[in-house]
């Protein structure tokens, strides 16, 4: 009796639905960014490629504050892969590696200039400080800018990825999507800007943005003709190249913006709904739900008949 007991308790494990881990979607990256900020995107792109860190979940980004030195100087040791595990660790490596100069106070624009972008960009203040939502703008504008031969998410080890509709997805261990026949794997760590992280859900939609992680080839190193600076490509260019083994994986998925609208619409609606219109779909949703636990019920009342019936025979 406990045999068959048991084996109908384990067999309701198989029938739960699958759980994808690690990923964050637009409603989890910080506690105080809601799903429906005009920017959402921009945050989970910089999220993803470790320029806003890589920690974000129960945080609070507190978006009208000024960005600290420390900060900043944490997240650049995070992108460019230098060794370290804790805030402190990283923007000790940062300024360790003249990425910044000092880790007290408030970033500039001249500062990020010379951390991120060679000194190339032409900047109209560049003592000014800024809050964090002044620096998600002015990276996201400046993200795919020309700096000799690299951009800034290449110098990351990252790079542009796939497009186009989901024909199929790969599931279980690892997940990934198939666009024109080819299979694209994700990241142990993806953000996904959709209205699910079921993979299932997909099938059929267009994915709008990816970005790939190439786990481990970051272009290190400031602009040669710059003093203090010029041996940083060749002390951590080479160092850090990733080796020909390594498989590019998707860090970063955005479907497009007008399904995720079109569902996002769907739930206010279902929010909205009237108290009669909320009755009938409680009602309904309780008598789906009353019909399953019937089934199991008669499920395991089978089995129990069946086991007696047996033993009396015997």
């Amino acid at each position: 009796m406990r045999k068959y007991l048991l084996l109908l308790l384990m067999s309701t494990l198989f029938m739960a639905p699958a759980a994808y881990a690690h990923t964050m979607d637009k409603s989890t990256l910080f506690t105080d960014v809601p799903e429906t900020t005009l920017n959402i995107q921009d945050i989970m792109v910089l999220h993803s490629i470790g320029l806003l860190g890589y920690n974000g979940k129960d945080m609070a980004l507190n978006p009208t504050d000024n960005l600290s030195r420390k900060d900043f100087a944490s997240w650049v040791g995070g992108f460019f892969g230098l060794e370290g595990a804790t805030v402190d660790e990283l923007a000790q490596a940062a300024q360790k590696e003249e990425y910044i100069s000092s880790l007290e106070g408030d970033l500039t624009y001249k500062e990020i200039n010379t951390a991120l972008f060679h000194h190339k960009l032409e900047l109209e203040n560049p003592d000014a400080t800024m809050t964090k939502e002044e620096y998600i703008a002015f990276l996201t504008e400046h993200l795919d800018d020309d700096m000799g031969g690299h951009t800034l998410l290449q110098m990351g080890g990252f790079a542009e990825g796939p497009t186009g509709t989901i024909e199929d997805v790969v599931t279980g261990d690892e997940t990934g999507i198939i666009i024109n026949g080819k299979t694209y794997m994700l990241s142990g760590h993806p953000r996904i800007f959709a209205e699910s992280t079921d993979a299932k859900s997909w099938v059929g939609q267009q994915l709008e943005r990816s970005i790939f992680t190439t786990a481990g080839d970051h272009h290190h190193g400031h602009d040669d003709n710059q003093e203090g600076h010029g041996d940083h490509e060749e002390g951590h260019g080479e160092g850090h190249d990733a080796p020909a083994t390594n498989a590019a994986t998707l860090q970063y998925v955005q479907f497009s913006s007008a399904q995720v609208a079109a569902d996002d619409t769907k739930e206010v609606q279902s929010s909205n709904a009237t108290p009669r219109e909320e009755q009938q779909t409680d009602v309904t949703t309780s008598s789906n739900s009353s019909t399953v636990w019937v089934i199991a019920i008669l499920v395991v009342l089978a089995a129990i008949f069946a086991f007696v019936f047996v033993k009396r025979k015997k």
